[in-house]
């Protein structure tokens, strides 16, 4: 009996992939009051938080400076 984990995954065209990532960041496909842009936000790398986060004076840095971090 075959189960579906042992089915082979079908590989996904970059053309596929883009119009289903295109689909699902689509605003008119979000729920309402879902918070997903971030632009106006700033990140601490070193924090791993946003600098507006709740506790984020209190955070220690958990990551090394940015300039030392590996891209």
């Amino acid at each position: 009996m075959s189960q579906p984990h042992d089915e082979p995954i079908a590989e996904a065209s970059p053309d596929e992939v883009a119009a289903e990532r295109d689909e699902r960041l689509d605003p008119d496909h979000r729920p309402e009051n879902a918070e997903v842009d971030n632009t106006d936000r700033e990140f601490d790398a070193e924090k791993a938080m946003f600098t507006d986060a709740e506790g984020y004076d209190e955070a220690p840095a958990v990551f090394p400076p940015v300039e030392e971090q590996d891209t």
